[in-house]
């Protein structure tokens, strides 16, 4: 092109184009070596300033001519916009806020090593580095410091003049370079150097993204990782957006289980929260940032990651817009979307969701009905029912059967309760009307259809009472094909309109094992020289078991003494009742025998109303001494003075005990009472 009628060439002065050096950098550069300003070259070259700055190819192309650059090499590394929302750059895609035109950071540090590394006018040194112009860049990851910010004089669509800024700061740059805040090595930072040397990683998550995408939505991510939801980022420095574009990046670029993960995080973290629970008010920052480019595909990776885990975690109504879809059916329940739905009071649920094995679900759990959670699919079916469940009274009218024997169906099985509390206390029972039909049809099949019963075929009420059964027992034959006959009254389907067979219900009832433990009066007698204290006491020492067996007697389960406890308790003691009846002795006699061969009692009257002897060891005192119980009064007297001579020769004397004074911390051994 022609400059002044000249033929555009080189200029006589001019440094190598440095690598990722922008064009309005190596221009500013170019004309302060040459002894002129930005505006005074573009102005005498004829190259208008506004080409500069938007990086016009052909603009780009003069000032690489004018400094012997490589035009492919400078145009790769200028910004340029790219429609009205973007710049492209190094075949990267990035946000037009992204692109630093009005301003530059810099690192002061490096600006000395290139005022020692050239010759020529000291402002024309330095050089502009690509990432001093990006605003991702926030440190230098040679220097490990933070980015120093300048204010450039700057004329309307004009680049600023690089070289004439670091002009009026070189006098202070040692206190600047001294004064930077140290930094700690970024990945983040490292990954975008890669991204714009067209390095990228098939394992990295983000590598498939436009930068423009990926970029922006670490620092968001990382906001929303280090930050309350509705944190105010306005207030944030250059150190929190590092912090937040790293914490971010470290968790984006592992993949999406990780992602998936830090929304779990924030997920629990809204527990103790009050109000609304929403995707924004809980992912924040990285929330808001899918919501704004909502109409953007290249943010659907993204957005399709965090509506998925938001719609699977989160109690979010059916038709509520999320990022851009309606919700579906609904797949998180709380207990207040599940009262509501269902109609059923919040306490019944919670006992619902705590009998489901939901955490927090406990009444004194301090979590919020609003913050308790369980998966649709699991309680959608029982919120559905109870729609149009049905409470005790209410199946007590429709099936006409009697209460007590409702709360025996229930308690049998035989009909299931929709948000059983388990705690009968202010709580209501509920039932499905589909369950309630099918029991009637059980309860009626294989009958026959009787128009006038004989007196002997009973309604269940009157075959309970011929019979002695109980309640339990009587539905037990009726549920399990126990009984060979059952009837029912031509016309009616109610409860009390089964007929059964009197004679056959009495013969089954008859024809019962006995009974196989032992009451407590057997128990007195299984163990010899017991009495009804003694069993009590042995009962309340945990030497017998008591368990519940049904009684023929009493047509009944009462409380029994298990017979292997008893046994395994004679086994082991013998009472002083029975060597009483055993010997024909008086007790003092058999006691005074014991204590001379050195059998104690185990168990005194003070523990369990008896004294009880280990059985083995009178056992081997009877085998080793044939004449064992024969007791002759003046020889056993004889024998019980003489043991008391030797036995307080043993015993050492009270002074000595005082003047002993074992140490504090002594226990008592053998020997020592």
């Amino acid at each position: 092109m022609r400059t002044n009628g000249r033929i555009l060439e080189p200029l006589a002065f001019a440094y190598p184009l440095e690598d990722q050096e922008p064009a309005a950098g190596f221009a500013s550069r170019l004309a302060a070596l040459n002894g002129r300003s930005l505006k005074d070259l573009l102005r005498d070259m004829s190259i208008h300033q506004r080409s500069l700055d938007k990086g016009v190819p052909s603009a780009v192309r003069d000032i690489a001519t004018l400094g012997r650059a490589d035009p492919g090499k400078l145009l790769r590394f200028t910004p340029i916009p790219k429609g009205g929302r973007f710049f492209e750059v190094a075949d990267e895609t990035v946000v037009r806020l992204a692109v630093n035109r009005t301003y530059f950071r810099f690192c002061a540090r490096c600006a000395r090593e290139d005022m020692d590394r050239y010759d020529g006018p000291s402002s024309s040194r330095p050089w502009l580095r690509l990432q001093w112009t990006l605003s991702h860049f926030r440190s230098c990851g040679r220097h490990n410091v933070l980015l120093t910010g300048t204010n450039p004089i700057r004329t309307p669509f004009a680049p600023f003049d690089f070289s004439g800024t670091l002009r009026e700061l070189i006098p202070s740059l040692h206190q600047i370079a001294a004064a930077a805040v140290p930094a700690r090595a970024s990945p983040f930072q490292a990954w975008l150097q890669d991204r714009l040397r067209g390095v990228r990683s098939q394992e990295n998550w983000l590598d498939d993204l436009p930068l423009y995408v990926a970029a922006p939505f670490c620092e968001a991510l990382g906001v929303s990782s280090l930050h309350e939801p509705k944190v105010k980022v306005a207030k944030f420095i250059a150190s929190d957006w590092a912090a937040a574009a790293d914490e971010g990046f470290r968790i984006a670029s592992t993949g999406e289980d990780s992602l998936r993960t830090l929304l779990g995080r924030l997920n629990e973290a809204q527990s103790s929260t009050r109000g609304f629970w929403g995707p924004r008010d809980t992912y924040g920052y990285a929330y808001g940032l899918l919501q704004k480019t909502v109409d953007d595909p290249a943010f659907a990776k993204l957005r399709d990651a965090v509506r998925h885990f938001a719609l699977e975690t989160m109690p979010i109504e059916p038709g509520t817009d999320v990022l851009g879809e309606p919700a579906g059916d609904r797949k998180i329940h709380t207990v207040r979307t599940a009262a509501r739905d269902s109609g059923v009071h919040a306490l019944t649920i919670r006992r619902l969701f705590k009998r489901m094995g939901v955490d927090g679900a406990g009444e004194r759990s301090g979590v919020m009905d609003h913050r308790i959670l369980v998966t649709s699919g699991e309680v959608h079916r029982v919120v559905s029912e109870l729609k149009d469940a049905i409470t005790a009274p209410e199946v007590e009218k429709l099936l006409g059967v009697p209460r007590l024997h409702l709360k025996a169906l229930v308690a049998g099985g035989h009909l299931s309760a929709l948000a059983d509390t388990g705690s009968r206390r202010n709580a209501k029972r509920r039932f499905s009307t589909e369950v309630v039909e099918q029991l009637r049809h059980r309860l009626f099949d294989g009958a026959c259809e009787v128009l006038e019963p004989t007196e002997r075929q009973v309604d269940v009420i009157g075959a309970r009472r011929a019979s002695s059964c109980s309640i339990p027992d009587l539905l037990d034959m009726v549920f399990t094909g126990k009984l060979s006959w059952k009837g029912r009254l031509v016309g009616r389907m109610d409860y009390m309109a089964l007929l059964l067979d009197a004679d056959e219900m009495t013969r089954i009832v008859r024809s019962r094992e006995t009974r196989t433990n032992l009451t407590k009066e057997e128990t007195e007698a299984f163990l010899p020289g017991t009495h009804d204290r003694v069993v009590n006491a042995l009962i309340a020492s945990d030497y017998l078991t008591l368990v519940e067996e049904f009684s023929p007697d009493a047509r009944r389960i009462i409380p029994v003494v298990s017979r292997e406890s008893a046994e395994a308790f004679r086994t082991r003691f013998v009472s002083l009742g029975e060597l009483c009846q055993k010997t024909c002795m008086h007790h003092k006699q058999v006691r005074a025998l014991l204590r001379l061969t050195g059998i104690m009692p185990t168990l005194l009257p003070e523990m369990v109303g008896a004294f009880f002897y280990d059985r083995q060891s009178v056992e081997r005192f009877e085998a080793d001494n044939l004449d064992a119980w024969a007791y002759d009064k003046a020889s056993v007297r004889q024998m019980i003075r003489k043991q008391k001579p030797e036995a307080q020769r043993a015993a050492p004397s009270a002074v000595a005990l005082k003047k002993a004074e074992p140490p504090a911390d002594a226990t008592s051994g053998p020997g020592v009472s």
